[in-house]
């Protein structure tokens, strides 16, 4: 294998491992902040009671999405030359979430952090910022069951082998049942996310080990 490409899968690789944990860990900090309320005077009440938290659920998610660029290419490139039209709509959709993912976290800092002074201070506006995050993960969420679902048929004919790609699998089935996390509860929740980064590091495991054959250069 020539050696910029081998350091390329050992890149995506460690960026998966990196991303999987980072959504895991921001999954753990959202648990131990529990769901928002549904009324604005209370959803400030919860703003103010998990102010750290909520701080850093928008550096978690800034990184698990920087992330995940090296890690769809490294990918994309390891998964191309044996399942093309697989890898390429697998791949394309995490790509598309890539920048949803950064807007949305835009959007959920406005409750933290203020911009030229202005932030989340009203119940109208703190309910439609809560409303717009959680609509935008849902949405994410699902996006990333079917591209976890698609990448795991293109693995079931590569040299992960396919333990990994039974887990992702069952991954996509949890991931649509963890984007709807106001109907499931917060364990439930927690218990899709496990699935998710375990997925995420399970792939990165296998990108960052040497393969024992090389995919056709494209």
């Amino acid at each position: 294998m020539p050696h910029d490409l081998k350091g390329l899968y050992k890149l995506g690789g460690a960026a998966f491992i990196a991303s999987g944990l980072l959504f895991l860990l921001r999954a753990i900090l959202d648990y131990l902040a529990g769901p928002p309320p549904s009324s604005g005077i209370e959803i400030l009440a919860w703003i103010a009671s998990n102010r750290l938290i909520l701080s850093l659920d928008s550096e978690i998610l800034f990184f698990a999405a920087v992330c995940l660029v090296p890690a769809v290419v490294a990918l994309y490139h390891r998964l191309a030359g044996v399942a093309r039209t697989k890898a390429v709509t697998g791949c394309g959709i995490i790509a598309v979430a890539i920048p949803l993912l950064a807007v949305l976290l835009i959007v959920q800092a406005r409750l933290v952090y203020p911009v030229y002074g202005i932030s989340a201070s009203t119940p109208d506006v703190a309910a439609l910022i809560v409303a717009l995050f959680y609509g935008g993960m849902h949405a994410i969420s699902l996006l990333l069951a079917v591209a976890t679902f698609v990448l795991s048929l293109a693995m079931m004919r590569d040299v992960y082998g396919k333990p990994i790609a039974y887990l992702g699998f069952v991954t996509a089935a949890v991931d649509i049942i963890g984007g709807y996390p106001y109907e499931i509860g917060p364990v439930l929740t927690l218990v899709s996310q496990v699935f998710f980064a375990a997925w995420f590091v399970a792939v990165g495991w296998s990108l960052s080990a040497s393969p024992r054959t090389s995919p056709p250069h494209l």
